[in-house]
């Protein structure tokens, strides 16, 4: 009997980069399952599986080992798929090893002497015979690089290799660059910027974290038809300097196109005036890059006002730069600076900034050019441009940049406040999702805090495709954790040197446990968990060694509920929640997350272990710092969401959380550690009508107050422009403003408006279980998300009438769903057609299904 016809989706590996090369040896495979109850899967040497290497059989389709022994480093190998008792395969997928052992590097990074802030050039020509089958470029930087072949960029990629602990571990990229090359002389060239590894870091003005000399490494394989030839960094290659005077993260660009040896990128160029360049060591822990790259993910025009000076609003908050294009005489010059917000008078409000300038300058050689800045960003919604008056602007365009994950999660509701506030919390992730999880992408900060991502990581894994980013962003984090377990407050870490101060702040260490946790539960990601467990199990016990007599964690800095918006302006570690309360049942969380996470990697000794002292630590949490947490909206929904309460006294818990956001007219009470329980912990107990009054709240505190004073993206401070329009100073005890209008910490809300709002769930890790729980509210008639999960698409979409519900579903291949039906007096229940008897939950197969709700008044 023939086959049916299958289409096989979503097939891809672990490795997220988008390269050519991956450098996993045992690359893991991924496809949407088909409804097969178990899979083949086929590797071979050669696209028409001529050669088959090996096979396996799986009842899984997430994270398979490709078939057969490891990768060496340029191996090609090709894998299909196919449902058991099925005769069709999948379409064929190429994977490619990238250089995976230290001795595959014959090049070593190469630097050469430059002015100080000056952006050096490297080049190197060399000849190619005829029959060129294949070129692959691999290439880092220590700091940042931009590279060309016959004056060609090799990749659109910006911001290369990244920010990692660059002293125990480098990204590296593979490019294919075949077509970039020619038989006969060719030309290979790179600029490098100190970027991260070089350039000041921080709000302490300090710079050369990591080193003092910028390098390249770069490594080009040309397969022809006589053999390979290999044209990698050696002293043979020679520098020198052009356009870009300097270039740093925080102060910008200064361009001057006078200064640009013309055809440097090309074959022929004079270069014996350049300085020859000198070698340097291997650096330790080359890595090839698994995650996306960042890029510029979004452009737009740009109206520029003339008012005596050229201003203009790209109508959103960013992270990114300006292109300009401009005419006018050799040596114009035009200088561009950037704001988040205007002041009252109208002008760049460029105090929160501090020390980072955020200022691109250019000067013209002549004629018509498009000026866009290198190995820089801005985070901006305005910026003002001066220009020489003989300088014509011809046009501007706003450059948004960010890792560019794939974007998996939307949501859609009824009230366009709403749906403002869920897009301010999209454009803060990507604001921030530049490398690494930074907290803001304009002050002189830009770090990795833990903290911020602890919170965020759930939301984040709805949004996009975080894995590999978050993986590769947790790698760091073991590296930079103390040797006795304690945890840095940011990753990459540079503030290390400065004691206390700089670690062991519970919320923030308990990234080490909450982030690997966040991928488990969105991805099934179980390899995340056996390879993050050293570090989540070295932090919990490093925090059970800080408890007191008592089992309640009352010593050292905490950086608490920050900037809850009762807290001291200046002092926003003065939350209204007792901080040991916080600090206790954090651990609490922690350890309890850790039992389940040794339990599912068959750990019993450990999951025995870390539950008994999770629940004693709850226990002591609620024992002596109970009744004054729940004074506090954030101490009853910690004791809510975190199991802190005893089960017999949730209700009385639940029913003061509401009472308190009922006391504030639903102007919220939580900083960074409370904000993403609080509405969870609302619903939970079943205050809906709580929930809602707090999210649709239009007063200072709330959501709503942000989007009705203009916000595109998320701030830091509830209150960082308060209800008569003034901007938040940004006080700090000691030490210069703290205000940033583009954090996603508060964004978390986020995770609510899918989960409940629309009522998208996942009800086991991976999605192989969907949840859909919709709870109508808030004067909303209708509510969507969709979410392209690891086995396909989840969605929902539901409306209400008066008496009424209807609701369409998706359910992925190969998952089962339940529905709990809305609150409501229902009398009849229809699904997909059929009249059924009112039960509060329905068990659901694959597929798209119809749902109506009446009752007797409708």
């Amino acid at each position: 009997m023939a086959s049916l016809t299958i289409s096989y989706t979503g097939l891809r590996t672990r490795d997220d980069s988008g390269l050519i090369a991956t450098g996993e040896a045992r690359p893991l495979l991924s496809w949407h399952p088909v409804g097969a109850r178990a899979y083949t899967v086929e590797a071979a040497a050669d696209a028409a599986f001529d050669e088959v290497i090996a096979s396996l059989t799986t009842e899984r389709t997430f994270d398979v080992p490709l078939p057969g022994p490891a990768l060496a480093s340029r191996e090609v190998r090709w894998w299909r798929v196919r449902a058991v008792g099925e005769e069709e395969w999948s379409e064929p997928c190429r994977v490619e090893a990238a250089l995976l052992e230290a001795g595959d590097w014959t090049a070593r990074p190469v630097t050469v002497p430059a002015a100080p802030d000056a952006v050096p050039l490297l080049r190197r020509e060399f000849a190619l015979p005829q029959g060129i089958l294949s070129a692959r470029l691999y290439v880092t930087a220590l700091g940042l690089h931009q590279t060309w072949i016959n004056g060609a960029l090799v990749s659109e990629d910006l911001l290369e290799p990244g920010w990692t602990e660059y002293r125990d571990r480098l990204l590296y990229a593979t490019y294919d660059v075949t077509g970039l090359l020619a038989e006969g002389r060719n030309a290979i060239g790179a600029a490098v910027a100190d970027g991260w590894y070089r350039g000041p870091l921080g709000w302490f003005g300090r710079s050369a974290w990591y080193g003092d000399r910028t390098a390249l490494l770069a490594q080009l394989e040309v397969e022809t038809v006589d053999g390979c030839v290999v044209v990698g960094t050696d002293e043979t290659w020679r520098g020198g300097t052009g356009a870009v005077a300097s270039a740093g993260l925080y102060a910008g660009c200064t361009t001057d196109l006078r200064n640009e040896p013309r055809g440097w990128r090309e074959p022929g160029f004079d270069d014996r005036d350049w300085a020859a360049a000198t070698t340097l060591d291997l650096p330790a822990g080359l890595e090839h890059r698994s995650m996306p790259a960042v890029r510029a993910v979004r452009t737009w025009p740009v109206e520029v006002v003339a008012d005596g000076r050229l201003r203009l609003d790209t109508g959103q908050n960013l992270a990114g730069y300006l292109r300009v294009t401009a005419t006018g005489p050799a040596g114009a010059e035009i200088t561009v600076r950037h704001a988040e917000v205007l002041d009252d008078q109208g002008e760049l409000h460029t105090a929160p900034l501090r020390s980072a300038a955020s200022v691109d300058r250019y000067t013209l050689d002549g004629g018509r050019a498009v000026l866009e800045p290198v190995f820089t960003f801005h985070g901006f919604r305005y910026a003002e441009i001066t220009a020489d008056p003989e300088v014509r602007i011809d046009g501007v365009e706003a450059v948004a940049i960010s890792s560019d994950l794939r974007r998996t999660g939307r949501f859609s509701c009824s009230d366009e406040r709403v749906n403002r506030l869920y897009d301010n919390v999209i454009w803060s992730q990507m604001d921030n999702f530049v490398s690494i999880p930074t907290d803001c992408p304009q002050r002189d900060e830009r770090l990795g805090w833990t903290g911020d991502i602890q919170v965020f990581a759930p939301t984040a894994c709805r949004n996009s495709d975080a894995r590999s980013f978050l993986r590769n962003w947790l790698r760091d984090l073991a590296i930079a954790q103390y040797p006795d377990g304690k945890m840095p407050h940011v990753v990459p870490d540079i503030l290390g040197d400065l004691g206390d101060w700089g670690s062991g702040s519970t919320g923030w260490g308990d990234a080490a446990v909450g982030v690997p946790w966040a991928l488990y539960e969105a991805y099934g990601d179980l390899e995340t968990l056996r390879d993050q467990y050293a570090s989540m199990r070295a932090w919990v016990d490093w925090g059970a060694s800080r408890l007191d007599a008592d089992r309640v964690w009352s010593a050292g800095f905490h950086f608490g509920d920050w900037l809850d918006p009762g807290a001291p302006s200046g002092d926003p570690a003065r939350a209204a929640v007792p901080t040991p309360f916080t600090a206790t049942a954090y651990l609490s969380h922690s350890a309890r997350l850790l039992a389940r996470i040794a339990g599912l990697l068959g750990r019993a000794e450990d999951a025995d272990h870390y539950g008994a002292l999770g629940d004693a630590i709850a226990d002591a949490a609620w024992k002596h710092l109970g009744n004054k947490a729940i004074e506090t909206q954030t101490g009853c929904a910690m004791a809510l969401r975190f199991r802190i309460a005893p089960d017999d006294e949730r209700h009385a818990v639940g029913e003061r959380l509401a009472a308190l956001v009922r006391a504030r007219g639903g102007r919220i009470g939580t900083g960074f550690l409370g904000t993403p329980l609080i509405l969870h912990a609302l619903t939970e107990t079943g205050h809906h009508e709580e929930a809602y009054l707090l999210l649709m709240n239009e007063r200072c505190p709330g959501w709503l107050h942000q989007v009705g004073q203009g916000a595109t993206t998320v701030w830091e401070r509830w209150d960082a422009i308060g209800e008569d329009g003034r901007i938040h100073g940004g006080d700090m005890d000691g030490g210069g403003p703290m205000l940033s209008f583009n954090h996603y910490a508060y964004g978390a809300v986020a995770d609510w408006l899918y989960a409940t709002v629309a009522g998208l769930s996942p009800a086991a890790p991976g999605w192989s279980a969907v949840s859909f729980a919709p709870v109508p509210g808030g004067g909303l008639t209708w509510a969507s998300a969709e979410m392209d999960t690891p086995i396909g698409r989840a969605a929902i979409r539901w409306e209400t009438g008066d008496g009424s519900f209807s609701a369409e579903v998706e359910v992925p291949p190969g998952a089962t769903a339940t529905v709990t039906l809305p609150p409501g007096d229902w009398s009849s229940l229809r699904l997909n057609g059929r009249t059924l008897q009112i039960a509060p939950v329905l068990d659901l197969g694959p597929g798209v299904h119809r749902i109506a709700l009446s009752s007797s008044r409708s």
